[in-house]
């Protein structure tokens, strides 16, 4: 089984690279994808609404306890600006995540205190996840199965995710009920990790996100929206 430490820092540098921004030195011209259409009054991005990682995170059979949240502080025109906070010190099984997350996202207890943000529409959800803050697509809910979303960042490499699977009927088990569902994969450039995986649907957004290392094994959770 891949190393549970290992798991937990991929998940480490995923969302270090999720919350943080960065400068860098332009050396490729960097083309975001052109901005998702469709209402912005979108009740998920609403100010005031919440996120919440349900049941603790997933690594393998065992489940972790974390406690993270993200309320929507700001929504400018479909912006959302995001207020992110968590405490990975209550469990030493995060320990070495905890030691990962720059210094510059957390408050003066050590906890978890930064923001992100995203475009959210009725057509999908975007973000700025990577080196350059460029427009990125996480889920388009009118793609279909074979369909990508690709980002050519400013150091030439390519992010891509890929559209591989799209429900026509609710099968996907989600908090007490069950939902339809886009599963959508993002590639990895980090040793030992196969692939990232999440789940959108489109009254809910991300519902669901998990690592899948070399060796099959897995970390993942839960995300609920409380609009």
């Amino acid at each position: 089984m891949f190393h549970f430490k290992r798991l937990v820092a991929a998940s480490a540098l995923f969302f270090a690279a999720s919350a943080c921004s960065s400068t860098a030195t332009t050396t490729t011209p960097v083309t975001p994808n052109a901005p998702l259409a469709g209402d912005t009054n979108v009740a998920m991005a609403q100010v005031g609404n919440t996120f919440s990682i349900l049941g603790g995170m997933k690594i393998g059979t065992e489940t972790v306890p974390v406690d993270i949240s993200m309320t929507v502080t700001k929504n400018e025109a479909g912006v959302a600006t995001m207020k992110l906070k968590a405490d990975l010190t209550k469990d030493p099984r995060l320990a070495k995540l905890d030691k990962l997350i720059p210094a510059n996202m957390k408050d003066s207890t050590g906890k978890i205190d930064t923001e992100v943000k995203f475009r959210v529409t009725a057509e999908g959800i975007q973000d700025y996840f990577n080196r350059d803050n460029a427009l990125h697509t996480t889920v388009n809910y009118a793609s279909v199965v074979g369909d990508t979303y690709k980002l050519t960042k400013s150091n030439a490499a390519t992010i891509t995710r890929t559209v591989v699977g799209k429900s026509d009927q609710d099968d996907f088990p989600y908090n007490g009920f069950a939902i339809k569902t886009m599963t959508i994969e993002q590639d990895s450039r980090i040793p030992g990790i196969k692939k990232f995986t999440y789940r959108a649907n489109h009254r809910f957004g991300i519902v669901f996100f998990q690592i899948v290392a070399d060796d099959g094994s897995t970390m993942g959770f839960y995300i609920g929206s409380k609009n």
